[in-house]
């Protein structure tokens, strides 16, 4: 299946995707913090009309999106959530906003709201330069937690969420999950 011609200009406005619907059927999240207990959670998605990317590699110096995103002294609200999966329904864009936290989950509301503001700049600038725009754009976040490495010799298995519909950053929905668990994207845009 290839993207359509809207999410083919977001994707080639990103210098940090790291995977598309026309050519993966898995969003790997990552976590960089060494010490953190949640590394990794993959996301199994079917071929379709969608990208992701990683903001928080976006930040960097290498690979950075935007200048706006700037680290260092005085950048402080400069934070990013560690995905984000955007998904396109024709004239409707679903934007999943995921971060990964060890243990308890807090401090994830300022990494949204400062994701969520570049996504709709992005967003902006796609419509302004592009003439790209969506009946609407649904946001939802989802702080997946916990860490806790599976039991050996068995693949983890992780409960289902529940409905989940458009939130706010202060009032992402949680899920614990152990280290290197699999769930579907689905589940998060039920």
């Amino acid at each position: 299946m290839a993207l359509s011609a809207a999410t083919s200009t977001l994707l080639a406005s990103l210098s940090c995707s790291t995977t598309n619907g026309a050519q993966h059927t898995h969003v790997l999240i990552e976590e960089s913090d060494a010490l953190a207990a949640l590394r990794k959670v993959r996301l199994l998605a079917p071929n379709g009309d969608w990208i992701a990317f990683n903001p928080d590699k976006g930040r960097g110096r290498a690979c950075q999106m935007s200048a706006l995103l700037a680290t260092g002294p005085g950048h402080d609200h400069h934070r990013a959530c560690d995905c984000v999966v955007v998904v396109n329904r024709g004239d409707r864009l679903t934007v999943l906003y995921v971060d990964l936290k060890s243990g308890n989950p807090r401090g994830y509301a300022g990494q949204f709201k400062s994701t969520r503001q570049f996504v709709r700049y992005w967003l902006g600038l796609a419509d302004e330069f592009h003439g790209l725009q969506w009946r609407q754009v649904e946001e939802r976040y989802v702080v997946l937690f916990g860490g806790k490495p599976a039991p050996l010799n068995k693949r983890p298995t992780v409960p289902k969420m529940g409905t989940l519909g458009p939130s706010r950053p202060d009032q992402a929905a949680k899920r614990e999950v152990q280290d290197g668990a699999t769930l579907y994207l689905k589940e998060l845009l039920a």
